[in-house]
């Protein structure tokens, strides 16, 4: 069984930590979960591991107004432009046949969900390993099994973390990109703005759509990929609320877990 959250624009404290609370509730519930949301004010996310200052311009991040926030996932920066991208994150039990592959596989397989709905609004897109092998701080840089590509350009990218009962991925889906910002905030030495044209692109460059028919298409693409026949939509549970609000104040609105990696 899968359930839907519809999110609006939230904080970037608040994501990550709405995400990490339905992962921890994950072995009460009786459903997996997706969750489709997006970005406001914009946010800087960098990997579970990432240097901060090495990794970002922690001072232009925040003269921007953006707000710098770890991923309890792997891999490297990201900007999550507030109004041009939609994130999703997918919760599995760990019996799921999904969770059950490795983790190149699983997350192949959980991006599909991002393919399936590309092809619904009637795009050509595959999915590859794009990027390069090294380990560039821009994570849209990086090679994952589950790039998705357009015009042979990346327009989505993910990461995925587990525990000992859950499965976490979340990842993006780019509407618009502009190069200029994402190296205003992200150290990516020797990169250039066209660099980054060659090889990043959004969905607005392809096609004129609104946002509440991207989110229809991915609910019906991510309900392939997940192979689910019952589906419902629903808010958080009190739980998951009273959660992610611990989560929010202990944990992603500290500079200590933002800037050090340490709880």
């Amino acid at each position: 069984m899968l359930r839907i959250v519809i999110d609006g624009p939230r904080d970037p404290f608040y994501n990550m930590a709405i995400d990490e609370a339905i992962m921890l509730s994950r072995e009460k519930a009786n459903y997996n979960t997706l969750r489709l949301y997006m970005w406001s004010p914009s946010g800087v996310s960098l990997g579970r591991s990432q240097n901060a200052k090495n990794s970002v311009y922690i001072e232009k991040i925040k003269e921007l107004g953006f707000k710098l926030v770890r991923r309890p996932t792997g891999g490297g920066a990201l900007l999550h432009p507030e109004d041009y991208e939609i994130t999703y994150s997918v919760v599995l039990s760990l019996d799921n046949e999904i969770a059950r592959m490795s983790v190149d596989e699983s997350a192949s397989e959980i991006a599909k969900g991002i393919l399936y709905a590309l092809q619904i609004l009637g795009e050509n897109v595959n999915i590859r390993g794009l990027g390069d092998k090294e380990k560039h701080n821009l994570c849209y840089l990086r090679s994952g099994s589950s790039d998705v590509v357009i015009a042979g350009r990346k327009i989505s990218g993910s990461a995925q973390v587990r525990d000992d009962k859950a499965l976490l991925q979340h990842g993006t889906l780019l509407l618009k990109f502009e190069p200029e910002t994402w190296l205003k905030v992200i150290k990516a030495p020797g990169v250039t703005e066209d660099f980054l044209k060659d090889r990043i692109a959004g969905l607005f460059e392809f096609i004129d759509i609104g946002i509440s028919d991207i989110l229809e298409a991915l609910v019906k693409g991510f309900t392939k990929a997940l192979n689910e026949d019952r589906v419902f939509t629903s808010s958080l549970t009190s739980n998951e609320v009273q959660l992610a609000n611990r989560l929010y104040r202990e944990k992603y609105s500290s500079e200590r877990w933002n800037l050090l990696g340490i709880q």
